[in-house]
This record gives structure tokens, C-alpha cells and sequence, in this order.
């Protein structure tokens, strides 16, 4: 049997079979065998249009059973899955449905109208698959396949296919900074980066691919909540390494912290996967509303976004048992490593030190300078953070790019990451930004995340993106678009003038940055709008920067303090 994980997943459907929950959606409760039994179904029905190893299949759905069984059926056939980012429309959409070379689109019938506007006249795209989802309001796009039907006749039979370790997995990016761009991944370097295909701490290669359903047989299964999108890695690959190991996973369509913590409650979910302070924040303040008993969640594992130390405390505090577990790493470099924080680091200050998340080197990360030179392990400079070990061939249709990307440093096959780090000490890097969202002001370097995990300690700010704006004397200064706390304006001073709000947040603010990096701009927007998988969204930032004057801008304003 090959490494892919249509295969470690039917290693799993035969260790576990019925006697194991594998998937948990509202009233939709799979054990194994039905899981597969549903993956079958789509492997059959896609392979009765012509769906054949090597296709391109879009993945236009929601998290759920029917988004699982889709990736798992694809799978099966050897085909490739193209996972599609569900706030695209328009433009972004009609994108990448024609840089995939998708040949088919499973899509959700609440999508179908953009779908539909957004595929017209593409000639690869051969068929469109509407997925019911409850909402029942939208038409079928023309000549649209219905799943209900499309499924009825399909069989339930595991296909009988040999696989190979090189079939293709496309993980694409998301487009944080600009167009998604397709990371060619062969599967078993992906499963042992990020399927549970290798020790997370040492890189030591599990033994063989039957390792992790053995390994599950060994107790009962763990019950996690997977609140990432399952079209983005952060979401998917969590689920896979669970279902291979025999865990139950569980899934809602929509993100509500109301309905996450009554998950957590009803079904006392173990781990909750999530994005950050943009799904952390919403949950700890609902938990201290309601007091929800989330006794059995003994970790919070956090990818993709931001998770800041002012969000981290205030989740400890309310449970000081808990492990939060961030995860780093990229499309392209899979993998980056893993950060663990309990109430011991709130309480010896160490959560909130002078720098960004300190991460374990392992035996493949390093820094170079800015001509891939690599730094000596004692040097405090800051370098670019490259990676070694199981990584993608280069990105789909852009060998320029595959170029820039995945390069030989010090001899060794590595991917340019594109963030930025320095050594803190033999074993661990400190990550300090993205290297693309480094704002130069004056010559003074300046790390956009560190600006944004300041202003949403700030208890007026609920949530922030910090980018570079254009200044006349020093090129590029701090600027900071901000979505204030929920119906506080500035905690008791909802009359105040609003430089006045302004003012109390720039204080704060000094408190723990530097003068040059506090915003000199405010742009104050109703919600900060954020990708799918809760990263930032500088783009829709620089557009929104680009369109309307500051709210705020001390540069002009004689009341402004001085930066």
C-alpha cells in the first residue's frame, strides 16, 4: 500500500469499522464504515462522469460531513481536490476555478448563484455538483447536477484502485497578500509534514502507515472540534491526523461562540482547533457571560492567525488547566513547529515577553541573511527563516515563483518561508513577522503582527490590521485599520470627543511599543474583514486604506502627541 491518505484513512475504516464515531455534524453522526460508506458514494458518482487520477475537482462547501466525504472520495480516484475559499465571488472566484484547471465543482446550493455567474464560459469546467445545505432558497444553476440524485445510484464499495506516494495534493494558498497560488505537494511528503506521517518534535518518521491506526486501538478516541475550514490545510490536516488515529471529529457549518461552547459542553469535545484571537476572543467572552462547563477541553490548538498573549491570558485565567498549543508553518513549508503555553508562563511573566512566539528549531529550521547565507547560531540578528525536510516540488504553472521559493541554501533543499526570526539560544527561533508586512519607517523595521497584537490588548480594540501607509518624510509610517470592542467606544467614555478615544489609545499603546511603531492613521471600521481561515486580510486592508481618509491621522491634527 502507498503513503496517501486515501489509504491511511481506509487503514483507519479498518481498524475502527462501526465500532468508532468518526464524524459529528448537528443530527449527522457517522461511524467509520459510514463515513467511508459516503466517501465511496462520491468516489463512484465522480468516476461515472469521467473523474479519473489526476483531475482537478473543486471544493466549494462549508465545513461538514458532506466537505469531508467529497476530499475522501476525491482521494480515493487518485484525483486532486481544489479547495475553494467560500467568501470568494466575482472575479476572485472565476480565478481560480481557471488557474486549477478544475474539471468539476462540488459546490453548496447558498453559493450556487456565484458559482454559477463565476464559471460561465469556462470550458474545463465540465460539471457543477450542488450540494444541498438547508438553506433551500437557491435555485440549482443551469444544468447543475443535484447530489441527492447525482449520489442515489452510487455504490458504497471501496474502489479498487493501486495508489502511489507522488499523486499530487494541491494546497493552496490564501492569497493573504495577493492571488492563491497552488503548492504541489506529493501526499506522503504532506502526511509527514503535517498528517501525523512523522514525530511533530523530532521528525523521526513513523515506522510504518499502519502506525497511527494502530496506535488509536489503544484507547479510547479523542473528541476534537474543528472550527478551521476544512478547505484550508490549518482545518484539514487536523482532521486527517485525527480520523487516522481513530478520533471522532466534530464540525460546525457556521463559526457562533454560543453554539462552540455548547458543543464543547454537550459533547465533551477534548481539543477545539481554532484561528487565533479571531475565533478565541468571541469564545472567552461568551464563557465569561455564561459560565458554559468547558471542563473536559483539556487543549486549544491554534494555527493560521494570530494568537496574542493579551487573548492567550485571558483564556487562562478563566481556565488555568488548560494547554494552548500554537502551531506554525505555511502551504509551503508544511510544518514549521510547535509553541506551548500554560498558566505557568502567565504567571511567570514569561507570556508577555519583548518578542514575538518562540518556536523549537528541531533539526529543520535556520536562519539566513538576506543573501542565504546562514547565520551563526550565537548571532542576534534577524534573518530570513528557512526550512529543510519533507517539502512541495514548487507552485502549480509558475516555475519563476517555484524558483524564488523552494531554493539549494548551504547545499541543502530548503523553502524561503518569508518570515522573519532571530536565534534564541541552540534551540528555538523567536518569530517576529512576516517578512512582506515589514513596514520601513526611516529605516526602522517594524513588524505588522506586533503592532496588531498591541493595539487588541488595548480593551477598546476588538480587532486590528496594521500595515505601512505612504509619509512624506520618513517613506512609509504605522498605519492601523480597527474594529472597536463591541458597544463600548471606549469603555465608560461613550460621549467622549473622539480624539479623546483616540488619545486613551495611543497611552495604552505606549505602554508596550515603541513611539515609531504606534499608528500615527486610524481607519475605524464596523469588522475587520478576514479570510476564511481568520488570517489577515492586508489586501482588503491596502484597498480600504487607499479609498477613504483616516479617521484619525495625529500627522495633521495640532492635538495629535508628537511621534
Amino acid at each position: 500500500m502507498a503513503h496517501t491518505f486515501a489509504d491511511l484513512f481506509e487503514h483507519a475504516v479498518d481498524a475502527y469499522g462501526d465500532d468508532r464515531l468518526a464524524v459529528v455534524e448537528d443530527d449527522r453522526r457517522l461511524t467509520y464504515t459510514g463515513l467511508e460508506e459516503e466517501a465511496n458514494r462520491w468516489s463512484s458518482a465522480l468516476s461515472g462522469l469521467g473523474v479519473t487520477a489526476g483531475d482537478h475537482v473543486a471544493i466549494h462547501l462549508r465545513n461538514g460531513v458532506d466537505c469531508l466525504a467529497v476530499f475522501l472520495g476525491i482521494l480515493k480516484l487518485r484525483a486532486v481536490p481544489i479547495s475553494v475559499n467560500y467568501r470568494y465571488s466575482g472575479n476572485e472566484l472565476r480565478y481560480l476555478y481557471d488557474y486549477s484547471d478544475s474539471s468539476v465543482l462540488v459546490v453548496h446550493r447558498e453559493f450556487g448563484p456565484a458559482a454559477a455567474g463565476a464559471s460561465e464560459g469556462l470550458d474545463a469546467l465540465r460539471h457543477t455538483i450542488v450540494v444541498d445545505d438547508g438553506s433551500g432558497a437557491e435555485p440549482l444553476p443551469a444544468g447543475a447536477l443535484d447530489s441527492r440524485e447525482f449520489l442515489a445510484e452510487a455504490s458504497t464499495e471501496r474502489p479498487d484502485i493501486e495508489r502511489s506516494a507522488d499523486d499530487l495534493f494541491l494546497v493552496f494558498t490564501g492569497g493573504t497578500t495577493g492571488k492563491p497560488k497552488g503548492v504541489m505537494w506529493r501526499q506522503e511528503d504532506l502526511w509527514r509534514s503535517l498528517g501525523g506521517g512523522a514525530d511533530y518534535h523530532t521528525g523521526e518518521p513513523v515506522p510504518d502507515e499502519y502506525h497511527q491506526s494502530r496506535s488509536g486501538l489503544a484507547g479510547d478516541p479523542m473528541r476534537y472540534l474543528i472550527l478551521l475550514p476544512l478547505i484550508h490545510t490549518s482545518g484539514l490536516m487536523p482532521s486527517f491526523t485525527g480520523l487516522f488515529a481513530g478520533g471522532t471529529m466534530h464540525y460546525l457549518a457556521h463559526f457562533r461562540a454560543a453554539d462552540v461552547l455548547e458543543e464543547i459542553e454537550s459533547e465533551k469535545i477534548q481539543v477545539a482547533v481554532v484561528a487565533g484571537d479571531a475565533m478565541v476572543r468571541p469564545i472567552v467572552e461568551r464563557l465569561q457571560e455564561t459560565g458554559t462547563d468547558t471542563s473536559s477541553l483539556f487543549m486549544i490548538s491554534s494555527g493560521a492567525a494570530l494568537f496574542s498573549p493579551a487573548v492567550k491570558a485571558d483564556l487562562l485565567r478563566l481556565r488555568p488547566d488548560l494547554m494552548i498549543m500554537d502551531a506554525f508553518g505555511s502551504s509551503e513549508s508544511g510544518f514549521g513547529g510547535l509553541g506551548m503555553v500554560t498558566k505557568a508562563n502567565l504567571d511567570d511573566g514569561s507570556l508577555f515577553a519583548d518578542h514575538g512566539p518562540r518556536i523549537p528549531r528541531g533539526t529543520t529550521l535556520q536562519l539566513v541573511d538576506d543573501f542565504d547565507e546562514p547565520l551563526d547560531d550565537a548571532s542576534t540578528e534577524v534573518g530570513w527563516i528557512v526550512k529543510s525536510g519533507y517539502q512541495p516540488s514548487g507552485y502549480y504553472k509558475d516555475p519563476a515563483k517555484s524558483a524564488e521559493t523552494f531554493r539549494q541554501i548551504d547545499g541543502t533543499p530548503r523553502v524561503f518561508t518569508g518570515d522573519r526570526g532571530r536565534y534564541d539560544g541552540p534551540d528555538s527561533i523567536i518569530m517576529l513577522g512576516r517578512g512582506s508586512q515589514v513596514i520601513n519607517s526611516g529605516g526602522e523595521k517594524i513588524f505588522a503582527e506586533e503592532v496588531e497584537a498591541a493595539l487588541k490588548a488595548a480593551d477598546t480594540v476588538e480587532d486590528a490590521v496594521a500595515l505601512g501607509v505612504p509619509d512624506e518624510r520618513f517613506g512609509h509610517r504605522v498605519g492601523a485599520v480597527i474594529q472597536w470592542a463591541d458597544g463600548s467606544g471606549d469603555g465608560d467614555h461613550t460621549d467622549d470627543h473622539p480624539d479623546e478615544r483616540f488619545g486613551r489609545l495611543e497611552s495604552s499603546l505606549r505602554e508596550s511599543l515603541a513611539g515609531f511603531k504606534i499608528p500615527v492613521a486610524l481607519w475605524v471600521v464596523d469588522r475587520v474583514e478576514r479570510h476564511p481561515s481568520s488570517k489577515t486580510d492586508y489586501g482588503w486592508a491596502r484597498r480600504l486604506v487607499a479609498d477613504r481618509a483616516p479617521d484619525h491621522d495625529r500627522r495633521i491634527d495640532p492635538a495629535g502627541t508628537p511621534a
